[in-house]
């Protein structure tokens, strides 16, 4: 679990903190004030820390055994496969303009036996040399179980299955969130699923209605009584909830995975973001940690209701952009308490003009 992220001339960020909850964390604001930043600063470092874990140590019958193998990972290439800056160097990342020494990204990961702390710097020399204190992570332990991040971006992928394979090749102009889940969702499906989403799956299948099957880098949607349907003839909408069937029903998606997801609400209409939010409610009282970057007050207020229904676990960071010290950033349990929420904004004065226009409406009618 991601639990605290700490950024420092990075990008938009002068300095902000952002402590996450267990549960729900739910990051608003406006366009260019660094949401899909937070969250792959965020799914960097615990992909980086999984990936440590991974290549210096082998788990064999229950064992936790030192590989031997040599750490080839590099941190640098995954920011700037996530981040796609031009010219394609880590120091990109630095907060404009370049009047500050260094930016600094710091995280906290906790997990059933420990907790791990991994930070970086980025120098702002052309070659946008990063150094990281964890060549070995801050209380390293052999017996931590470090489960990589899933994160799933804002335009759909079960149509992109010939990305996966053409990124190891080429240069693609495309973040690497994409192929990253792609891989994922090509594993197969487990005989028996975690019980505590038994119920969430059932929902999904009921949603898209019936399952998601991959063949050959392609996925298709299986139904009972109809030929199964290549996922490029179902709607766009519906895709979000088969990505999620799938990372569920293969077992990537678990408990003990954080789970990055940047505007859940793209492409779908009231009733199925509705639907959206009861399943994620559903996951965060089951005990997943969902870090969701939004535009959507309709979502927003969706959860709200939620909450006040049955307890969620949730969190609200709202950002907002300050000219002399960068983005901003406010913590509350309540979205009705955050004080910078552009969408409650606009949202509003939308709501007076449209009265306003009512009212004139009414009064050419008279």
């Amino acid at each position: 679990m991601l639990k605290r992220l700490h950024l420092h001339n990075f990008t938009v960020f002068a300095d902000a903190d952002f402590e996450f909850g267990p549960g729900l964390n739910v990051i608003v604001g406006a366009n260019g004030t660094g949401k899909s930043h937070v969250l792959k600063a965020g799914y960097a470092l615990q992909y980086y820390l999984s990936e440590q874990f991974r290549e210096q140590y082998d788990v064999i019958n229950g064992h936790t055994m030192s590989s031997g193998r040599i750490y080839t990972f590099s941190l640098e290439t995954k920011l700037t496969a996530l981040f796609q800056p031009y010219p394609y160097q880590v120091n990109e990342l630095i907060r404009r303009p370049h009047l500050v020494p260094t930016a600094a990204v710091k995280a906290t990961f906790s997990y059933t036996d420990g907790e791990v702390i991994t930070d970086l710097m980025i120098m702002p020399e052309p070659d946008g040399m990063l150094y990281s204190s964890d060549k070995a992570p801050s209380t390293f332990n052999l017996s931590l179980r470090v489960i990589p991040p899933v994160f799933v971006p804002a335009k759909e992928v079960l149509t992109l299955g010939w990305l996966a394979p053409m990124y190891a090749l080429r240069t693609v102009p495309i973040d690497q969130t994409y192929p990253d889940l792609l891989r994922l969702l090509g594993a197969l499906p487990l005989n028996a699923p975690d019980p505590k989403i038994f119920e969430t799956l059932d929902r999904l299948l009921r949603t898209i209605g019936g399952k998601v099957e991959e063949e050959g880098g392609r996925f298709y949607l299986s139904t009972p009584d109809q030929p199964r349907m290549e996922m490029n003839m179902v709607a766009e909408g519906m895709r979000k909830f088969a990505t999620l069937y799938k990372l569920l029903a293969n077992g990537t998606l678990t408990p003990e995975t954080t789970l990055f997801w940047d505007e859940p609400e793209a492409n779908l209409n009231p009733a199925l973001l509705k639907e959206m939010a009861a399943i994620l409610a559903e996951l965060a009282r089951a005990g997943f940690q969902i870090i969701l970057a939004t535009h959507s007050l309709f979502l927003m207020k969706e959860l709200h209701i939620l909450s006040q229904k049955q307890p969620l676990p949730i969190k609200y960071f709202g950002l907002y952009a300050d000219e002399k010290v960068g983005t901003q950033v406010e913590t509350q349990d309540d979205f009705m308490q955050l004080q910078h929420i552009a969408a409650l904004d606009a949202e509003l004065a939308q709501t007076f003009d449209f009265e306003d226009a009512l009212d004139q409406d009414y009064a050419g009618d008279s």
